[in-house]
C-alpha cells in the first residue's frame, strides 16, 4: 500500500511544492486534480519540451504520480498519451450519472489510458459493484464527515474486491483530530486487513481548511506523516505497513 495527497490540498501549489510537501511527510504518491496549479494536464502530451520536464522532475524525487482527476473537459486522446508518459491512471470524476461516466471511462481505455472511476457517498457501494462489472478499477472517495468509514468499507470492500485501486480520505492529514470517532482507523484496518496493494489519498474535507491544508504541506513534521506527533493521522496511514505488510 502507498499514501500520498493530493493537489487539493494545495490548489494553487506548483508540481515542485506538491512534491517537496509529500517528500516532507514521508508519502510516497500524488494524486493531481485537473485544473490545479500544478500545470500538469492533457495539453502536455503536445508539448514535449514541458511533458519532459515533467518526467524529470518525477526521475529526480522519491515521490511518484499515481492519479490524474479527470473532469471530462479534456481530450481522452490526450489523457490516453499522458496516463502512457507518466504512467499514471486516469480517475473518471464526472459530475454525471455513472452510465455518462462508465462511457467514458471506456472511451479513455480504447485511448490507451489506465482508469478508474471514482465513487462516493451512499450508492458507493453500489456502483462499485457496477464498475466492476463493467470491467473498470474503482476508486473510492471516502468522507469521514458524512459517514462511519468502517461500516462503509466493508460494504466497498466486498463489492469492489481487487478492482479497487485508490481510497481518497476527505478530511485526512492535518484534519485528522477534527473526525475522531468517524471511522478513518477503522477504515484503515480493513483496508490492511483486507490485503488492499492500492493507493491511500488524503485530501481537504472541505476549502475552508485551505490554510491548514498549505501550512501541512510547507511545515517540516516533528515525526512520520502528520504534521505533529500526535496527529492521529500518523498512526492510521502508518497502519496498513503495520498489518498487511503490503507496500
Amino acid at each position: 500500500m502507498q499514501t500520498g495527497v493530493s493537489s487539493a490540498a494545495g490548489p494553487g501549489a506548483t508540481l515542485a511544492e506538491l512534491l517537496a510537501g509529500a517528500t516532507r511527510h514521508s508519502l510516497s504518491v500524488l494524486e493531481l486534480r485537473a485544473g490545479d496549479a500544478h500545470g500538469v494536464s492533457a495539453s502536455l502530451t503536445s508539448e514535449p519540451g514541458a511533458l519532459a520536464e515533467v518526467i524529470d522532475a518525477m526521475r529526480g524525487s522519491p515521490v511518484t504520480i499515481s492519479s490524474y482527476r479527470d473532469n471530462g473537459a479534456e481530450s481522452t486522446r490526450e489523457l490516453g498519451a499522458l496516463s502512457r508518459a507518466l504512467g499514471a491512471t486516469i480517475l473518471v470524476d464526472l459530475p454525471s450519472p455513472l452510465a455518462e461516466r462508465l462511457s467514458r471511462a471506456e472511451q479513455l481505455r480504447r485511448d490507451g489510458a489506465t482508469v478508474a472511476v471514482a465513487v462516493r457517498g451512499a450508492d458507493a457501494a453500489e456502483n462499485a459493484l457496477e464498475i466492476k462489472r463493467a470491467g473498470h478499477a474503482i476508486a473510492w472517495d471516502a468522507a469521514p464527515a458524512n459517514e462511519q468509514l468502517g461500516t462503509q468499507a466493508a460494504a466497498v470492500l466486498s463489492a469492489s474486491g481487487d478492482a479497487l485501486r485508490q481510497v481518497r480520505i476527505a478530511g485526512g492529514g492535518p484534519e485528522s483530530s477534527l473526525h475522531e470517532g468517524r471511522g478513518i482507523g477503522a477504515l484503515m484496518a480493513r483496508l490492511a486487513l483486507s490485503g488492499y496493494t492500492g493507493t491511500v489519498i488524503i485530501a481537504p474535507g472541505s476549502p475552508t481548511y485551505h490554510l491548514l491544508w498549505e501550512q501541512w504541506l510547507g511545515k517540516r513534521p516533528g515525526w512520520g506523516c502528520g504534521s505533529h506527533a500526535s496527529d492521529p493521522s500518523l498512526v492510521t496511514l502508518e497502519l496498513p505497513a503495520t498489518i498487511g505488510g503490503a507496500t
